[in-house]
């Protein structure tokens, strides 16, 4: 019975990650020594090579952390599967009794031990999505910066345009990017109630995840919209893709208490690129579409 929890936990136990294998950088040793026969100057070449240096040893050390974090959430996981066969091994007893009303007992006890233990396994996923968020991070800046010749003329069109740093942040792992100054002041106006629902969510960062908590010592994801809505004035459906409710609007229109839904998740926008979402605990993070998997519904703005 309880192998179809088990299954879905083992499911989302990460893969190892692959080995980044980056190109090797050429022996800058000759580079000075020519441009001296050549009477040119070589400082374009030797910056760029120390800024690749540089990037490898950011990426080197992303890639560690990321496969350390993936390494202890798949030990998490595990463990968090094996107290699932421990807690449900002494009840499966039930289900061998003769007495029917014994049999529905130990089923029922099985079933909420099951939801507990995914309850417990998804909200490591999602603190996981965030930690690998966290590490990435270091890595916009690279991966968004152009490319041009270190060896074109110094008045050609590359040399003029060449960028010392990034222009602007690409977003990997469905980060949503931050508005331009113009749309972000616009982002951060927000209705009473919206500001009133955001005040609400953040007041319960550091709550514990609970599987179907609404405030009774815990909540889930859609339990701590839902709420913090009420505060608010207005009542949200109870479950996360129900509470696609109200108006559709896209990234550009987003102000705080918005809803970023999934099929299976449900966060509230907080206004300069965040959002406040019951994880493991109730916690912010970054604005994003993806969720372990999940189809995204979009952004949508409840109304009263």
């Amino acid at each position: 019975m309880i192998d179809v929890a088990l299954k879905r936990i083992q499911g989302l136990i990460p893969a190892p990650l692959p080995r980044v294998e980056l190109p090797a950088l050429p022996d800058m040793a000759a580079v000075e020594p020519l441009a001296d026969i050549a009477h040119g100057d070589p400082s374009r070449i030797l910056e760029v090579a120390r800024l690749i240096a540089s990037d490898e040893e950011a990426i080197d050390k992303a890639v560690n952390e990321a496969a350390a974090l993936c390494s202890r959430a798949g030990a998490d996981l595990l463990a968090i599967a094996g107290g699932l066969i421990a807690k449900a091994l002494p009840l499966s007893f039930g289900l061998l009794a003769p007495n029917p009303a014994l049999n529905l007992v130990a089923r029922a006890g099985i079933e909420a031990l099951m939801a507990q233990h995914v309850a417990l396994a998804l909200a490591r996923i999602q603190q996981l999505m965030q930690e690998l968020v966290s590490v990435a991070r270091p890595l916009l800046s690279i991966a968004s910066r152009e490319i041009y010749s270190t060896v074109s003329e110094p008045d050609s069109p590359e040399a003029s345009h060449a960028p010392a740093h990034a222009v602007k942040e690409p977003t990997p792992l469905g980060l949503v990017p931050t508005p331009d100054p113009p749309a972000a002041q616009g982002a951060q106006e927000s209705s009473g109630q919206g500001a009133a629902a955001v005040a609400a969510a953040k007041s319960q960062i550091g709550t514990p995840y609970v599987w179907g908590g609404t405030g009774n010592g815990g909540f889930d994801c859609s339990g701590l919209t839902q709420w913090a809505w009420r505060q608010a004035g207005v009542e949200l459906p109870r479950t996360a893709d129900a509470q696609a409710v109200g108006r559709q609007i896209s990234a550009e229109e987003l102000q705080a208490g918005d809803l970023v839904v999934w099929d299976g998740h449900v966060a509230m926008y907080a206004g300069n690129g965040e959002m406040v979402e019951a994880g493991s605990p109730v916690q912010t993070s970054p604005l994003r579409t993806t969720n372990m998997g999940m189809g995204f519904k979009g952004f949508w703005r409840p109304t009263g």
